[in-house]
């Protein structure tokens, strides 16, 4: 299986500010067989047979930029720590680079928001030599997220640990319970299932409302689908009931979906059971 850095998507303004889509990776990763292993066969082929949903996985971070704040949510693979190799062998990430492309350094970064404990959340947090790679931002993680890693729970809990560990110990950790308001129009709310403390990112400013939802859904196949959870997820039926209240609520709302592992984002809209994303309007 070998990554690749696709053409970075178009950023989506919403109200005052800017959603940036910061892809770090893309790949076939795990094969929907694998990712869905509780589907039917012939159900999974149904369902792959839609335009799109064979289309590779991406690993993506976002900048939310405007309104006085910098914001990163999830900082993807990272590179080598102290020549350990990272996760995937083979592929060098330059998502650092990618950042600054988009005009953000890393000291004007205000706030870096870890949606869950999972190793292609986390790379970036700290450099090559385990120092912060964003040495001002407060890093906001859920306290039920940490208390499963420092249990020992956590999958990768060594490469978490160099990723996270010396934000704590320069003391740029911020444990949060509950929903969390970050500033007037950007809030953090509770989704678990994927993981005990999985969050979501509210932007509601303009008149616009956008969630970035971690790994609140894998595939595309999720939406139309959204009572499918991965073999990813921890809790799948708590997953499940997270991901419907998620997108009920953007339904509702006309609001904008971005995930970590989907290649497009968009304005969700009801279609059947399901969900579909329509064009976001830039």
């Amino acid at each position: 299986m070998r990554l690749h850095v696709p053409p970075q998507p178009p950023p989506v303004t919403v109200g005052r500010r800017t959603v940036v889509p910061l892809i770090d990776a893309a790949g076939h990763v795990l094969p929907p067989e694998r990712l869905f292993p509780g589907l039917p066969p012939a159900d999974l082929e149904r369902l792959l047979a839609t335009d799109g949903m064979r289309a590779p996985m991406v690993v993506t971070g976002f900048a939310v930029l405007g309104a006085g704040t910098t914001i990163l949510v999830d900082t993807c693979l990272g590179g080598d720590k102290r020549g350990k190799r990272g996760p995937f062998p083979g592929f060098t990430s330059r998502w650092m680079t990618t950042l600054a492309e988009a005009g953000v350094e890393p000291g004007s970064v205000d706030v870096v928001v870890t949606t869950h404990l999972h190793h292609d959340h986390v790379g970036w947090h700290t450099t090559d030599d385990l120092k912060p790679a964003f040495p001002r931002a407060r890093h906001l993680l859920a306290e039920a997220e940490y208390e499963h890693f420092a249990a020992g729970r956590t999958r990768h809990a060594e490469r978490i640990g160099e990723c996270l560990l010396p934000v704590q110990e320069a003391g740029l950790l911020d444990l949060v319970a509950g929903a969390h308001r970050i500033d007037d129009g950007v809030r953090l709310l509770p989704a678990p299932g994927h993981s005990p403390g999985h969050l979501v990112v509210e932007i509601t400013d303009g008149g616009r409302t956008a969630v970035i939802a971690g790994d609140l859904v894998h595939h595309p196949l999720q939406l139309l689908r959204p009572d499918v959870s991965s073999s990813l997820c921890e809790d799948p039926a708590l997953a499940a009931e997270s991901r419907r209240r998620v997108l009920d609520d953007l339904a509702d709302r006309s609001g904008l979906f971005f995930a970590t592992h989907l290649a497009r984002s968009g304005t969700v809209r009801r279609e059947g059971s399901g969900f579909v994303l329509d064009d976001p309007l830039r």
